[in-house]
């Protein structure tokens, strides 16, 4: 998938083939792009349940904005490694909004 740019939410097959999940992918242009880093970072994203929990401390919420029909939760303290080629599926990509929401978030959580 040369086509994948920074911020894009991919379907990976994590933790298991049988349970995949979305991820946003915080990996800048320059490796996205770049077929040649085979590996790349995400975010894992997943259902907010119940719907009416509050987002959590290291979270991001995400909505139609972002692609998503449901409220979901971008979990931005642990980044994850993927291989390129076990995306399954571009879903779509993270709003302007929410993208400085995850950066902001990120700075936060590993105080840079």
């Amino acid at each position: 998938m040369n086509s994948l740019r920074q911020w894009d939410i991919v379907l990976v097959p994590y933790p298991v083939a049988t349970n995949p999940h979305h991820l946003v992918l915080p990996s800048p242009e320059s490796l996205a792009t770049n077929a040649d880093f085979r590996n790349l970072n995400g975010l894992v994203c997943s259902a907010i349940r119940p719907p009416d929990r509050p987002v959590r401390t290291h979270e991001v919420l995400l909505d139609s904005a972002d692609s998503f029909e449901q409220k979901t939760a971008c979990r931005c303290h642990l980044v994850i490694e993927f291989a390129r080629e076990d995306i399954l599926t571009i879903r779509g990509r993270v709003s302007r909004e929410r993208q400085l929401a995850i950066k902001r978030k990120l700075r936060e959580i590993f105080e840079l």
